[in-house]
């Protein structure tokens, strides 16, 4: 297993900078509150992953990084409402694969075309990106071979 660095990050004015706040068991603690500095969000986790790395003389990839981002509070309950409705998107989108599988293979298993079944789901057409339901198993008395 490799070891691993709880790191926080935060913006200051025009900079995003990282401090390493916790080493996991096992890992070497000389980087523990080092800071790194990036221009972006997109680079400050490379800038950290690039100091640790240089502290224990190391690869870079030989090691984990948590990176915790810390923002305003104000900003931070508005970025946490976005991803918990991702999430739920995300679990709604998967349900709805696989009902309308188990919905389409069962209207298929009763000599429903792929057109009714599109219809009755109230897709517009039939679609490639359906899923496979040579490999769909329902439990439910509908098996798809």
């Amino acid at each position: 297993m490799k070891p691993s660095y709880e790191v926080r990050a935060w913006r200051e004015d025009d900079w995003w900078l990282a401090r390493v706040v916790a080493a996991c068991d096992g890992a070497d603690a000389a980087p523990l509150d080092g800071v790194a500095h990036a221009k972006t969000l997109t680079r400050i986790e490379q800038a950290v992953r690039d100091m640790v790395a240089t502290i224990l003389d190391v690869p870079d990839e030989s090691f984990d990084l948590e990176v915790e981002y810390v923002l305003p509070p104000e900003l931070d309950a508005v970025v946490c409402e976005a991803i918990g409705a991702r999430t739920w998107m995300d679990a709604a989108t998967e349900l709805w694969h696989e009902r309308s599988a188990l919905a389409v293979h069962a209207l298929r298993c009763n000599g429903f075309t792929r057109r009714e079944a599109a219809a009755l789901l109230g897709l517009p057409e039939p679609r490639t990106e359906w899923p496979d339901l040579r490999t769909f198993r329902t439990g439910a008395g509908y098996e798809a071979t």
